[in-house]
């Protein structure tokens, strides 16, 4: 399911629900209905209470990404925490029309002790993990703090609008991308690649409240072979 409508659709029909039904259970209208379905409408302004209704989360609706799965495995005193990588990309180039709804390709495991000194936290709610599709936040000049095409990033998912200053995972105009985000004067944005040979972008504050934030990134894992 690559497209918002047919995610729409998909859990209309898990739900049972038609236009009309889901319309007066998000406090909305069949006609959006019928434009979000007819690909009219691209982040509907009652997402929420849409997905909401549909027992979905919004990030999933709007862009195909869905939280990790986190298990904890208890053998003795050896809690572990799994978290899933999902084979969702997460454009750091031009952005990318929606994202493939995600297949679990493989696991990372944490001890419980681990977890906690790399994520401050005890569980893996409001975590997300994906992967970097693209180079323009990759500067070879600054390694350490930039993204390369590959890359296992993980997302606070809790973060859903701009707070401060930092890279965060969005979608603007039906493209996910994860970009440099700076506050500027008015309530405006600048949307910075660390790839110089990419323009930097300012959002107008009408642009801005357009967004639909995914998330924060807080970790990067480098995915990288080398030959020995």
């Amino acid at each position: 399911m690559k497209t918002l409508p047919e995610r729409l659709l998909f859990a209309m029909q898990q739900k049972g629900l038609n236009q009309a039904e889901l319309a007066s259970m998000s406090g909305t209208s069949q006609v959006t209905i019928s434009n979000i379905l007819n690909g009219v409408t691209d982040v509907p302004r009652k997402g929420l209470e849409i997905a909401n209704a549909l027992d979905v989360s919004l990030n999933w609706l709007l862009t195909g990404v869905e939280d990790s799965v986190t298990v904890s495995t208890k053998s003795g005193k050896n809690d572990s925490i799994i978290m899933t990588l999902l084979d969702n990309r997460l454009a750091a180039g031009d952005g990318v029309i929606n994202l493939d709804y995600p297949d679990t390709i493989r696991s990372i495991e944490f001890s419980a002790e681990k977890f906690m000194e790399l994520f401050r936290r005890k569980t893996a709610n409001n975590l997300s993990m994906a992967i970097i599709d693209g180079n323009s936040m990759y500067d070879p000049n600054n390694e350490e703090i930039s993204l390369k095409h590959g890359d296992v990033v993980f997302i606070d998912t809790s973060i859903q609008e701009f707070k401060n200053d930092g890279i965060y995972a969005f979608v603007f105009e039906g493209q996910a991308r994860i970009k440099r985000l700076q506050y500027m004067s008015g309530y405006r944005l600048k949307v910075i690649s660390d790839n110089p040979t990419y323009e930097t972008e300012i959002l107008e504050k009408e642009q801005v409240e357009q967004i639909h934030f995914i998330g924060q990134l807080i970790k990067k894992m480098p995915m990288e072979m080398f030959d020995l």
